[in-house]
């Protein structure tokens, strides 16, 4: 069922999406910088925002409102900054991949990958790849500054938009210094933009109070960790096909995730070997990868990696639905599907 929502809600949200670029294309609207952006950056700014992904932020946008206003999914507002949201989130993919030199994205090259081998220049690529980024971050701007609600509503979720951003900022100078725990890094750099900022600005324009926004970001937190926990998990035992992404790249980098802590802690002398040949090793052979990956599954990382996000989400699950009249009960139910989905998703 929350599949079939997540579907719905995504086809609204690149319906407004597709709007947006094209009155990007032709120009800003206000007539005082009226030159038109028809370039290759918001081509594949375009591509890559509408190539996929499951709208999870956007969708949770929209239960944020639905907490506090039934008609919430109606309001142009919030399908507003739920399509805002999808830009800021192409931002910081543009960016990432650019700092993990990771070639491909959604199951298609990364954006200064498609850049590069447009214009036949690497360099190039990378660094209009990097103005793409910042293009996706203004237009994400422009719709904030517009959203059609009450003023202080507004205040209120451009004030979130913008916090939202400067945690994102310090999560991901945490994981490139690489001198924080896992989850701490996972709380800054994922659950920040994927469920805090997201739920709280939906319920800021749905007409929460500042009090109710604090005890829903509580709620939301350990979600986000859970969904970063996931996406570790999805790293080293999905399949490409499915994730769009390279399996064991996580491994080859380097990363210190939460799996990879649990497993350094727990290993035999023989599996940690089997990790340790190639963490960090950016050539590691598949079979390398395949006996380090089976480590993380015998030395029993794997497990608690799983039970921790069973953990994070039933304990957030298990807040909103004690909250009673406090929420609207479509949001509350939308929120609860949504959770679930977190821990069970493949991709």
């Amino acid at each position: 069922m929350a599949n079939d929502e997540l579907k719905r809600i995504a086809a609204r949200i690149e319906h407004r999406l597709v709007e947006l670029f094209d009155a990007a294309a032709a120009g800003p609207s206000s007539g005082i910088f009226p030159t038109p952006l028809r370039t290759p950056v918001l081509e594949e700014v375009r591509e890559l925002t509408l190539r996929g992904g499951k709208r999870l932020r956007a969708a949770l946008v929209i239960c944020g409102a639905s907490l506090f206003d039934d008609g919430a999914e109606e309001e142009p507002a919030v399908i507003d900054a739920a399509a805002a949201l999808e830009l800021l989130h192409a931002y910081f993919l543009i960016h990432d991949d650019i700092m993990d030199d990771d070639a491909t994205r959604r199951g298609g090259p990364s954006l200064h990958v498609a850049l590069a081998d447009r214009l036949g220049d690497p360099r190039l690529g990378r660094d209009l790849a990097i103005l793409a980024g910042d293009l996706a971050a203004a237009l994400h701007e422009g719709l904030v500054s517009r959203l059609d609600t009450a003023e202080s509503r507004r205040r209120l979720a451009a004030a979130i938009f913008s916090e939202m951003h400067l945690d994102v900022v310090h999560g991901q100078t945490l994981d490139m210094l690489g001198q924080s725990d896992a989850e701490e890094v996972a709380l800054r750099k994922t659950a920040s933009y994927t469920t805090v900022g997201p739920l709280t600005i939906g319920a800021a324009l749905g007409g929460a109070s500042p009090d109710q926004l604090v005890e829903l970001a509580a709620i939301a937190a350990p979600i986000g960790v859970a969904f970063q926990l996931r996406d570790d998990l999805l790293g080293a035992f999905g399949t490409s096909k499915v994730t769009g992404k390279p399996v064991g790249t996580d491994l080859r980098r380097g990363k210190r995730t939460f799996l990879l802590a649990q497993a350094l802690k727990s290993s035999s002398a023989e599996e940690r070997a089997a990790i340790e040949a190639v963490l960090g090793v950016a050539d590691a052979p598949d079979d390398a990868v395949a006996r380090a990956t089976a480590a993380l599954v015998s030395c029993g990382a794997r497990r608690v990696c799983e039970q921790r996000c069973d953990r994070l989400v039933g304990g957030a699950l298990e807040a909103i639905g004690a909250g009673g009249n406090r929420y609207r009960d479509g949001g509350k139910g939308l929120l609860i599907r949504l959770g679930e989905l977190i821990t069970k998703r493949d991709s």
